[in-house]
């Protein structure tokens, strides 16, 4: 298997700035990683009881990593020149060091060709006899685990008809713990629109929408937008998001609209996998 040398991040990569991932620590042990599973399980004892019942568990922290950077060795004439200067280690602090929010990190790694995380870094300086030699950085993410690259599907729909969705998330999901997918809704026959998801308690409604309305949906931020700037969603908007839900033994979404209309769907299946 290849080791991993390069990653990308906000759409550069490490290898564009001559540097490799890389170890100043000579140890050659055996390390462990977070792979997305560092899950908190919240146990009590009942009274005149020896076993512990479980009543709740969550993610109490979201994943980080930390790793050393140094230039590529392969790339250099001589030892002199591994050295970085400080114009070198400002462009790099500048690219990887955001305070602009969250950007997409991915492993160059044999597997996680489709594997992504949402972070932003902190760097630390490497330095021997007063010369910089590479960087610690800390990545640090928006989520206790890694998502798959976005999967969409469209689908054109009649009054009624159903269609599936399979979430292929590692991560089991329920009411309170669920992915909102990202959807744009055609309309493409006025009257109120619902829409129902098998696995789902509550449903999407929208009164009073117009043949060739277009509904855009974020639903990471739960944002409402129609195309039709005189709808007035405020009035009409049940205010409830849709959702994909998956339990252990069930996977398949079944979402089914009332008004003939075309769907998009764009989500970001979990990833438990470690850095």
């Amino acid at each position: 298997m290849k080791i991993c040398t390069d990653f990308e991040f906000a759409g550069e990569m490490l290898s564009d700035y001559g540097m490799i991932l890389c170890s100043f620590d000579s140890g050659g042990g055996i390390e462990t990683f977070s792979s997305g599973a560092d899950i908190t399980f919240n146990q009590i004892k009942p009274i005149g009881s020896n076993r512990f019942n479980l009543y709740s568990s969550t993610y109490d922290t979201a994943l980080s990593a930390t790793f050393q950077i140094c230039k590529n060795p392969c790339r250099l004439k001589n030892q002199e020149e591994m050295r970085l200067s400080c114009e070198e280690v400002s462009a790099i602090q500048r690219w990887l060091c955001r305070k602009d929010g969250y950007k997409r990190f991915k492993l160059d790694k044999e597997g996680y060709e489709h594997v992504y995380w949402n972070g932003t870094f902190s760097s630390k300086q490497i330095v021997l006899n007063d010369q910089i030699l590479g960087l610690e950085l800390t990545l640090y993410t928006d989520a206790p685990f890694a998502f798959m690259d976005e999967v969409s599907a469209e689908y054109e729909c009649s009054a009624d008809t159903s269609f599936n969705l399979w979430d292929n998330s590692d991560e089991t999901t329920d009411l309170n713990n669920s992915l909102r997918p990202d959807m744009e809704i055609t309309i493409l026959s006025e009257g109120n629109f619902k829409l129902t998801n098998s696995m789902d308690t509550k449903s999407f409604m929208l009164r009073n929408c117009k043949s060739g309305e277009v509904i855009t949906i974020d639903g990471k931020n739960q944002l409402i937008t129609s195309s039709l700037s005189s709808h007035n969603l405020a009035n009409d908007f049940n205010y409830f998001f849709p959702r994909i839900i998956n339990n252990y033994n069930e996977r398949c979404n079944t979402f089914t609209p009332n008004l003939n209309c075309k769907i998009k769907i764009t989500y970001s299946p979990i990833r438990k996998v470690g850095i």
